[in-house]
């Protein structure tokens, strides 16, 4: 795995070509370190981006790529994880003759009194799958489980041994 702190990246780095150096064979294993701040969530997008694009991903995959690494780090940001301290995003594909799974994981550092486990989670999940939540049509109202529900095909929780949270998608998509 190829491990990037984002905030030792050059403020005028070309990040197409950046990212052109960790492909291979049309594979990617990457983790980037960046601190609990929204300022990087705009960097860590155009990650996301520019990395399915070069893997030729369908276009609308693209697009729910982005919201949901975008909801998943402002999740690690807003409740889990304090102003600077460090939260990690790990982006992995494994490639068949036909698909593509993207694996894709977001860990906070729990620094946060209301921060959850991932027993809470699943229950949180459980709870909210029987709500009304499940047919909310709104473009509008945004949320961890009605972006991965409707968009992957695998969303799993996993505490770290620091206490921290991992919640991990999995999305394999024909190619």
């Amino acid at each position: 795995m190829n491990i990037i702190n984002i905030h030792n990246l050059a403020k005028d780095l070309n990040k197409e070509d950046f990212i052109s150096k960790y492909l291979n064979n049309k594979e990617i294993d990457i983790e980037f370190i960046y601190e609990s701040d929204f300022i990087n969530a705009k960097i860590l997008r155009d990650f996301i981006e520019i990395i399915c694009n070069k893997l030729w991903f369908p276009h609308k995959d693209v697009s729910r790529f982005i919201l949901i690494v975008d909801e998943l780090n402002n999740n690690a940001i807003e409740y889990w994880t304090l102003k600077w301290f460090q939260n990690k995003l790990r982006i992995k594909t494994n490639w068949d003759s036909e698909s593509v799974n993207i694996n894709i994981e977001v860990e906070d550092s729990w620094n946060w009194l209301k921060h959850k486990n991932a027993l809470e989670m699943e229950t949180l999940r459980a709870h909210q799958l029987k709500l009304w939540y499940w047919n909310h049509e709104s473009i509008r109202w945004r949320g961890l489980f009605m972006i991965t529900v409707k968009s992957v095909d695998r969303l799993y929780f996993k505490d770290t041994e620091s206490g921290g949270l991992i919640v991990w998608i999995r999305k394999n998509i024909e190619i």
